[in-house]
């Protein structure tokens, strides 16, 4: 995940990953180099962000600890303010080993730079049969926009909305419950099975989609509002959608939820995207200089187009000692430089973040983590995994990309529990860092079928 505000990082957004790692890095952002006049860039968790969540008292005296259960979505506003999204309130979100008093959080949680929660809200109402009534079930998408609304969008009810920061629901796209999907479904070729089938609360909200409704979602996989003038309506904010789960396309909707357009099929040619497994397209983003970059996950490819959906390239993510790995394409992100000149790419399968030219698609780097994550203009970078919680890492010193300092931890783990590594970054020598698991994951899931 994910927002991208200016000035804002965003890579990765929602997938089944329970490990808590990280590593990061840059690579071409400070001048002369860096560790001739200082040394290896140590990363270390910072296990007090965010502060505590509340745990407050019944009639009886009784404590219940506030417990956010699987962190479906972050993103971050222009105050540096995380938006955490989750999914303790649905069934069988909050565990035992959780504690037996501890209650689910409510579902939108906001911390300041500091960690410290500001602001809490979400209707956490399920129906009979632990669907989200209120929210987007299986919630996978959040971002933040230009305007400081905030966006919520889950692959398992098709619809996106948009609130207040305060919480007010002020728009939606698509219909809860009736999605852009057949039901019945014709039977899958051998070999083969539709994603959401048969464990879908909602029958028509799977795989396969109909990939042509102008007012009904299938599942949204991710999203980004475009704060410059569309191409064909002049107006700002127009609406991307990743509608990968179940539909295999990018749908535009202008900045009151009205269609304007879409692209993409299902298939293995130039710019389509895969049939099966859902989150195809999983990921949907646009750059400074207007180039719209979505993943087609399964096929481990990045296309990029221009905002009417005109293919202009597209990327493999294929390395040669990972050829077994799926879902190598699963999120990407720039580099903060005025010209964005990298590419941030989340190879889920390999466990790795691929640095590549953005323009070229070489790879120049890659690091070691399974998370998603974000790096704030507070030059603190914020992880959200799908079974955990959140924490900041210190960031490296770039001059111009991030704008940040060496030595500005404010807590860390002790040596035990952070093992060092290597990462080779292309031919500017390797950079020392370090991961650490943070909490032990949950394994119950509660969403009533397949996510990602």
């Amino acid at each position: 995940m994910r927002t991208r505000m200016p000035g804002l990082i965003r890579l990765g957004r929602l997938h089944v990953v329970a490990l808590m790692a990280l590593l990061l890095t840059a690579v071409g952002f400070w001048q002369g180099d860096p560790l001739a006049q200082e040394g290896p860039i140590n990363y270390q968790v910072d296990p007090g962000w965010p502060k505590p969540l509340p745990a407050p008292k019944d009639a009886s005296g009784q404590t219940h600890q506030w417990i956010t259960g699987d962190v479906g979505a972050n993103c971050v506003d222009a105050r540096d303010h995380m938006v955490i999204v989750t999914r303790g309130f649905q069934r069988a979100g909050v565990s035992t080993t959780d504690g037996t008093q501890s209650v689910a959080s409510p579902p939108v949680l906001q911390f300041d730079a500091d960690g410290t929660l500001v602001r809490s809200w979400g209707d956490p109402t399920l129906g009979p049969t632990g669907v989200a009534t209120a929210l987007p079930n299986a919630i996978h998408v959040c971002f933040v926009d230009y305007e400081d609304h905030v966006w919520i969008g889950g692959n398992g009810d098709g619809v996106l909305q948009k609130y207040s920061k305060e919480g007010t629901l002020l728009l939606q796209i698509g219909e809860k419950g009736n999605c852009d999907g057949v039901e019945p479904a014709p039977p899958p070729p051998a070999g083969k099975s539709w994603f959401g089938r048969p464990n879908r609360f909602y029958p028509t909200c799977a795989e396969p989609g109909t990939n042509t409704s102008q007012t009904k979602l299938n599942g949204v996989a991710d999203m980004f509002i475009d704060p410059e003038p569309d191409p064909v309506t002049g107006q700002r904010g127009s609406v991307y959608v990743a509608d990968g789960y179940g539909n295999n396309r990018v749908a535009v909707f202008d900045a009151r939820g009205r269609y304007l357009r879409q692209w993409g099929t299902a298939g293995d040619g130039p710019g389509q995207y895969s049939v099966y497994g859902g989150g195809h397209p999983h990921c949907v983003v646009i750059a400074k200089d207007g180039l719209v970059y979505t993943c087609d996950r399964e096929k481990a490819r990045i296309h990029v187009t221009d905002k009417l959906g005109q293919l202009q390239q597209t990327f493999r993510i294929d390395p040669p000692d990972q050829k077994a790995a799926i879902w190598r394409a699963t999120d990407i992100d720039f580099s903060r430089d005025p010209a964005q000149a990298y590419m941030f790419v989340m190879d889920l399968g390999s466990g790795r973040v691929r640095i590549l030219e953005r323009k070229t698609g070489r790879e120049v780097g890659s690091l070691v983590v399974l998370a998603r994550w974000l790096v704030s203009s507070a030059s603190r970078t914020r992880l959200r995994w799908t079974r955990g919680r959140t924490s900041t890492w210190p960031k490296p010193p770039p001059v111009d990309a991030f704008r940040s300092s060496r030595g500005s931890s404010r807590r860390s783990r002790d040596s035990s529990s952070c093992a060092p590594a290597d990462v080779p970054v292309s031919g500017r020598g390797r950079y020392q860092v370090c991961s650490s698991r943070m909490i032990e994951p949950s394994t119950s899931t509660g969403l009533g079928g397949a996510f990602s």
